[in-house]
C-alpha cells in the first residue's frame, strides 16, 4: 500500500481533537458537552426514545436543582417546541443508541445526559471530522493535487482554524456535521456532473435536505451545484439548455430534499398542530444592513482576526488554473451569498463562540482554493515558502492556545475589544481589569435591528447607549432595596458576565439599588442601576438577570404583598422568584410561597 501524507494527516488533526478532549473531560461536568444550542438539536432524541415525550408535557426536566435538561421556546399560544430543526439529532443519532445500549449494560443512568451519552457525542464529532477531511481528500485528489500539497491543507484547515474547536472543546456544535456533509455534496456534485447518474442524483438531494435540515440557512450551498464548471457567460447559458435536458433529475434531486424534511414538519405538526413553525420566535435576518465588516475584522468576533489562516485560502480564489477554473465562480458566489446571509442575521456574533462559527462549514470548499495557494507558492523562492510556513505554525499555535483561552474564559465569548485582546494575547488567566475591558452586546436592541454595543461607565460597568424604554404606563415608581430570606441584599451583578441578579451583599450601593414601575393589577417591573430591566430567563434555567432594555413578558412580575415590610415576586411562568441557597442567585421556579420567596423591600428617600 502506498504510504500517504494525507492519511496521517488526517490522524493528527483527529489525535489532536481526542487530545484536547481527554486534557478537558468536560465530561465530567454537568453543564458541559450538552450545553447551549446543543441542548436544541440533541433534544429529539432523548424526548422520544427515552422519555417518550416529545411535546415535553410529562415534566419540566429539572435535574439537580439548576440544570434543565430540556429548552424548548414557547409558541405564542404557550405550546413547547424544540428551537433547532433535527437534521444534527439524525447524525447523533448513532452514536446516542450505542451509548444508551452501554448505560444499560453498566451503573450509569439510562437518562440520555449521563456520562456515556456525552462521550459518544464527543466521538460522533471527531467521527464527522474525519469523515469530512477524508472526503477533501478525494475532492483534491480528483484534481491531480499531490498527496504532500493535500496533507498541507489538512493540517492547516483541521489545526490552524476554529474547525478545531468546534470539533473538541465546542463539540458537538453542528458546524463539524456540515463541514462533513459539505465535502461529500462536492465531491459528488463533480461525480454528478461527470456522470448524471440517479445514484448520484439521489444522494445529492438526500445531502442537500439533510444539509438544510441542520442549519436551513447552508442550503446556499446550491450555488456551488448550480455554477459548478461555468467559467463564463456562454457556458452559464450552456448549463441553463443543460438544466432543462435534465428536469427530471433535477425534480427527482428537489424530492429527495424534500422527503428528508418530512420528519420535521410531522413533529411541528405534532408538537404546535402547523406543518410549519417558525421556532426562532423574534429572532430575524436584516438584508438592508448586514455587519460584514464587524463579522470579518472587528476584535468582538472578526472571522479573519480570529481564524487568519483562512485568508490565504481566500487568495487561492485567484490562483485557480486549468480544471481548477470550474472552482472559481461557484465559490466566489457561494462565498459572497453565504456571508451576507450570515451576517444579515440579528446576532452576527452568533453568541458564545470561538471566532465565526458559522463560516466552518465553507472550509470544505475553500480548501480547493487553499490547496491552489499552497500549490502556488512551492513553486516559488523558498524565502517565501519558508515565511508562510512560520506564519502558518504561528497560526496553528494561535488557535490551539486560543481555543484552550476559549475554555478557560480568557477569551470574552461575545465581548472582546481590542485592548483586551492585545492584554490578554498570550495568557491562559485572566488579565487584572478583564470585565472593564470587556464589551458586551446589546442582545436586545440586536433584535431589533438597532446598535448592539455597550458603553463602559466611570467605575468600570456597563450600561446600554439607550435608555430603558418604558412601553407600559407605571401606576407609581419607587427608589427600593431589597433583602433575601438569608439576610442579604440583593444585587443586579453587573461584574458577572450575564449580568445575575444575586443575593449576597452585607450592605446596599448602588448595585444594590432598584426602580421598582408599578402597573395596573400589581403588575410590575424592576430597573437596575445599569438601566436594565429585570428579567426571567425562562428559555434557560429561569434565572434572574438585568439585561433588558424594554418591558415584555419576562421582564413583567407580578408583586405580591406578604407583610407590612415583604413581599414576593411572581414571574410570567406563574413561579415564584426565589433564592437558591447555593448560588445565592435568583430564580423564577418556585410552585409555592415560603421563607426563601419573601423578599423584604426597603424605600429609599430620592
Amino acid at each position: 500500500m502506498k504510504f500517504k501524507f494525507s492519511s496521517i494527516a488526517i490522524g493528527i488533526v483527529a489525535c489532536a481533537c481526542l487530545l484536547i478532549d481527554f486534557s478537558l473531560k468536560n465530561w465530567e461536568k454537568q453543564d458541559r458537552v450538552i450545553e447551549w444550542d446543543i441542548h436544541s438539536y440533541y433534544a429529539y432524541l432523548p424526548s422520544v426514545f427515552i422519555y417518550d415525550d416529545i411535546k415535553l408535557e410529562k415534566s419540566d426536566y429539572l435535574f439537580d436543582e439548576n440544570y434543565y435538561l430540556f429548552w424548548p421556546v414557547f409558541t405564542e399560544d404557550g405550546k413547547k417546541v424544540d428551537k433547532m430543526t433535527m437534521g444534527t439529532a439524525i447524525l447523533y443519532a448513532p452514536f446516542f443508541f450505542v451509548a444508551h445500549a452501554f448505560a444499560s449494560f453498566t451503573d450509569y443512568p439510562e437518562d440520555g445526559f449521563s456520562v456515556p451519552y456525552k462521550i459518544f457525542l464527543l466521538l460522533s464529532s471527531v467521527f464527522f471530522l474525519i469523515l469530512g477531511l477524508d472526503f477533501l481528500r478525494k475532492v483534491l485528489n480528483r484534481f491531480n493535487f499531490s498527496d504532500k500539497h493535500i496533507a498541507i491543507v489538512i493540517l492547516l484547515i483541521g489545526l490552524g482554524t476554529n474547525l478545531l474547536c468546534y470539533s473538541s472543546q465546542s463539540a458537538p456544535m453542528s458546524h463539524v456535521y456540515s463541514f462533513s456533509l459539505f465535502a461529500i455534496f462536492i465531491y459528488y456534485t463533480i461525480k454528478w456532473y461527470e456522470q448524471q447518474s440517479l445514484k448520484h442524483t439521489l444522494i445529492i438531494g438526500l445531502l442537500l435536505g439533510l444539509i438544510s435540515l441542520i442549519r436551513p440557512t447552508n442550503a446556499v450551498i446550491i450555488i456551488f451545484f448550480l455554477f459548478y464548471g461555468i467559467s463564463s457567460f456562454t457556458e452559464f447559458k450552456q448549463r441553463i439548455v443543460f438544466f432543462l435536458r435534465k428536469y427530471s433529475l433535477l425534480f427527482t434531486m428537489a424530492l429527495c430534499a424534500f422527503m428528508v424534511w418530512i420528519p420535521q414538519f410531522l413533529y411541528w405538526k405534532t408538537v404546535t398542530g402547523h406543518y410549519l413553525c417558525y421556532s426562532y420566535t423574534d429572532e430575524g435576518f436584516f438584508f438592508s444592513h448586514p455587519r460584514i465588516i464587524e463579522g470579518l475584522f472587528s476584535w468582538r468576533k472578526g472571522w479573519l482576526v480570529y481564524t487568519p489562516l483562512m485568508g490565504f485560502a481566500l487568495l487561492g480564489l485567484f490562483f485557480l488554473k486549468g480544471e481548477l477554473k470550474k472552482f472559481r465562480i461557484p465559490a466566489i458566489l457561494f462565498m459572497v451569498f453565504n456571508t451576507y446571509i450570515i451576517f444579515s442575521w440579528w446576532c452576527w456574533w452568533y453568541g458564545g463562540t470561538l471566532g465565526q462559527r458559522s463560516f466552518i462549514e465553507s472550509y470544505a470548499l475553500l480548501s480547493i482554493p487553499f490547496a491552489s495557494f499552497v500549490e502556488f507558492l512551492s513553486g516559488k523562492k523558498r524565502f517565501y515558502n519558508i515565511l508562510f510556513y512560520l506564519a502558518a505554525v504561528f497560526f496553528i499555535w494561535l488557535n490551539i492556545f486560543q481555543t484552550y483561552q476559549f475554555e478557560y474564559h480568557s477569551l470574552h465569548y461575545d465581548g472582546m475589544t481590542k485592548e483586551l485582546y492585545f492584554k490578554q494575547f498570550g495568557k491562559l488567566g485572566r488579565v487584572e481589569g478583564y470585565d472593564n475591558m470587556a464589551r458586551s452586546p446589546n442582545y436586545d436592541e440586536a433584535k431589533k435591528g438597532n446598535d448592539y454595543d455597550l458603553q463602559t461607565t466611570d467605575n468600570g460597568s456597563t450600561q446600554h447607549n439607550k435608555p430603558p424604554v418604558y412601553n407600559k404606563t407605571a401606576v407609581n415608581t419607587q427608589t427600593i432595596q431589597l433583602k433575601a430570606a438569608n439576610g442579604k441584599y440583593v444585587c443586579a451583578d453587573l461584574g458577572l458576565t450575564n449580568q445575575a441578579v444575586i443575593a449576597n451583599r452585607d450592605s446596599a450601593q448602588g448595585w444594590e439599588t432598584f426602580t421598582l414601575l408599578l402597573f395596573d393589577k400589581n403588575e410590575c417591573a424592576i430597573v437596575a442601576c445599569n438601566n436594565q430591566f429585570f428579567c426571567a430567563e425562562l428559555d434557560l434555567q429561569k434565572e434572574i438577570t438585568a439585561t433588558r432594555t424594554n418591558i415584555s413578558n419576562w421582564e413583567t412580575f407580578v408583586l405580591v404583598p406578604v407583610d407590612s415590610t415583604h413581599v414576593a415576586f411572581k414571574a410570567a411562568n406563574g413561579k415564584y422568584l426565589s433564592l437558591d441557597e447555593k448560588t445565592l442567585q435568583l430564580y423564577a421556579r418556585s410552585e409555592s410561597l415560603g421563607e426563601q420567596e419573601k423578599f423584604e423591600m426597603i424605600g429609599v428617600p430620592q
